[in-house]
């Protein structure tokens, strides 16, 4: 061998018996060239090494390179701030209460319910209350200033003892408060008719209080009930309400005009049960 000749690259042989491996089996005969291993590991000098032939190249391979980096992982189970539902708003109240300040706290409407008329009672009912009043505070007065002098002796209501003067003063002033709380707790019994229900306030009293409730759905007839001359020239009578349990809890004495409020419940009442058929209907 010259020794001023350059060394080509030996090829690998294999050894005999040796199964190719999968990648030489896929690839044509033609296709493949001698292994020729790089002059580093043949022992030749960087000055003596041989030209590369076509797709070689004797840079040393570079190792790969891996991303080292710490990631961030998430928690299996954990759901994108994105991606997590939104809580649902809070449904306002389905009831609201009536827009008069007056109204009893028990008196409440549902979605789409509107108070049709307010019923209150006539003042022929307090009225005549008053004429009671004023005929008792007469009365007393008569026998305070003409019987009770001659019973004890005295020739007139001049001479007459200052006691009968401070007795029938505290009647007046008791009458005058009986009167006014009568008053107060008149005006407070009413009907309120809506267009589901109706919610009767009956006040017995300056703290006694009943309030009830009827569905438009469980009202049966409505009646009117006038007895007397003075109920028909006066316009008042009593209105009510009957249902299949109990009948005479829904009635209204005192009621004004009762004809015009009777055919107003009735109308709601009709309107109320076409509304139902239309709903299953549909």
């Amino acid at each position: 061998m010259n020794p001023d000749q350059p060394l080509q690259p030996i090829p690998p042989t294999q050894p005999q018996g040796a199964q190719p491996n999968a990648w030489q089996q896929s690839q044509p005969a033609q296709d493949q060239a001698p292994f020729i291993p790089p002059p580093q590991q043949q022992g030749l000098p960087p000055q003596q090494y041989p030209a590369p032939q076509p797709g070689q190249n004797w840079a040393q391979p570079q190792a790969p390179q891996y991303d080292t980096a710490p990631q961030a992982t998430q928690p299996p189970d954990s759901v994108p701030p994105a991606a997590q539902p939104t809580p649902e708003p809070i449904a306002h109240a389905l009831y609201e209460r009536p827009s008069d300040p007056t109204m009893h706290p028990m008196v409440v409407l549902q979605p789409g319910e509107s108070i049709v008329t307010t019923i209150k009672r006539h003042p022929f009912g307090i009225l005549s209350l008053y004429a009671w009043a004023i005929l008792g505070i007469t009365i007393a007065a008569v026998l305070a200033f003409v019987f009770l002098p001659s019973l004890l002796g005295q020739s007139s209501a001049a001479t007459a003892d200052p006691a009968i003067y401070a007795g029938l003063g505290i009647f007046v002033i008791i009458m005058v408060l009986v009167l006014l709380v009568a008053t107060t707790v008149y005006w407070q019994n009413q009907w309120v008719v809506t267009t589901d229900s109706i919610t009767q306030i009956t006040q017995n009293g300056l703290f006694g209080r009943q309030v009830s409730q009827l569905s438009m759905d469980n009202l049966e007839d409505v009646t009117v009930n006038q007895d007397g001359i003075i109920p028909h020239l006066f316009k008042f009578g009593t209105l009510r309400v009957e249902t299949a349990g109990e009948k005479a809890k829904f009635q209204f004495p005192y009621c004004p005009d009762p004809n015009t409020y009777a055919r107003r419940i009735l109308e709601v009442h009709e309107h109320f049960l076409e509304e139902r058929r239309n709903i299953q209907n549909r």
